[in-house]
């Protein structure tokens, strides 16, 4: 996003089940942390699978036999402080979402799922994003469901959520029934950033927090602010904010007889589109971005010693 930028598809990565006949598997949720991805299978309640695409390694954790549909059910990823070894280890977060929202917790170490106790609010499950030992969350009070008022996380190694609040925001003037017009993203694995796109008029604005640590209280300060004629959807989009610049995955209805999905870097200055890419997909289906940094981080697997070489 420097200079004179440009956009290029260079590789494809697939994910492949070594206990199923099926060549290559279809991958319904993800969730990143540190180098590491979390993936649900589409049509499939009993397993997931932890997931490193820089070395190939995967570790398949059964979920046990739930018989809800799968979209109910979110999981998350997140790092902890091993108090024994004192290393970095992974606990896995699930949400399920049919009456009301309940909470599961399992170290990827053990593969033992236990109940957690959860707020009693309305997370919008698949806007999370990780950051520093936690998942963030926009959310809710339970007796209003499509109104968001706040921010929650939750720490993987105190097992807690929090609340976090998104004054001075005038997000009610922008939110949707849906949802999908506030959108959660991770600047430079440092701070938070927040979308909010107006659905009818069009208009953006890119929001972004000091640095996030635990001593510091969590403040907003507004970077981008303008009319687009295109519509950003689907929870990605990414800032880079020392250019005031913002990549984006969009919807374009009507070029090429259709709805297409692009790509797009968007600059400040004069509000214009200064890259572009189309991935040829269907109107069915949509792209999804994810910020990842390539580490050789292991995962545990059974009868082997855990290591890690960054």
């Amino acid at each position: 996003m420097h200079g004179n930028p440009s956009l290029e598809v260079i590789g494809k990565l697939s994910l492949n089940d070594s206990h199923s006949n099926t060549a290559q598997i279809n991958i319904g949720q993800v969730s990143y942390c540190d180098g590491l991805l979390l993936c649900t299978i589409q049509n499939n309640t009993r397993r997931i699978v932890v997931w490193n695409p820089c070395t190939g390694q995967t570790k398949w954790i059964h979920v046990g036999d739930h018989y809800e549909p799968w979209e109910s059910s979110t999981y998350t990823l997140g790092s902890y402080q091993d108090n024994r070894s004192r290393n970095s280890s992974y606990k896995i977060l699930r949400c399920i979402d049919i009456h009301y929202q309940e909470f599961e917790i399992c170290d990827i170490n053990s593969n033992s799922w236990r109940t957690l106790d959860g707020p009693d609010i309305n997370l919008f499950q698949r806007q999370s994003v990780y950051l520093k030992g936690k998942t963030y969350w926009l959310a809710s009070d339970r007796n209003e469901r499509n109104i968001l008022g706040f921010l929650v996380s939750f720490d993987y190694t105190r097992e807690i959520f929090e609340c976090l609040s998104l004054e001075p925001l005038q997000i009610h003037s922008f939110v949707g029934e849906s949802g999908d017009d506030v959108v959660l993203s991770v600047v430079r694995e440092e701070k938070l950033s927040l979308l909010l796109q107006n659905q009818y008029k069009l208009r953006k604005q890119i929001w972004v927090t000091n640095k996030i640590d635990e001593t510091t209280e969590v403040t907003w300060i507004k970077i981008l602010d303008y009319i687009g004629d295109y519509s950003i959807g689907k929870r990605y989009f990414f800032v880079d904010e020392e250019k005031r610049a913002v990549l984006m995955c969009c919807e374009d209805w009507g070029r090429y007889n259709g709805i297409s999905k692009y790509i797009y870097i968007v600059g400040e200055e004069e509000n214009k589109i200064l890259a572009e890419v189309d991935f040829g997909a269907p109107a069915s289906s949509w792209p999804r971005l994810y910020n990842y940094v390539p580490s050789f981080v292991q995962i545990h697997l059974p009868g082997r010693k855990r290591k890690r070489c960054d």
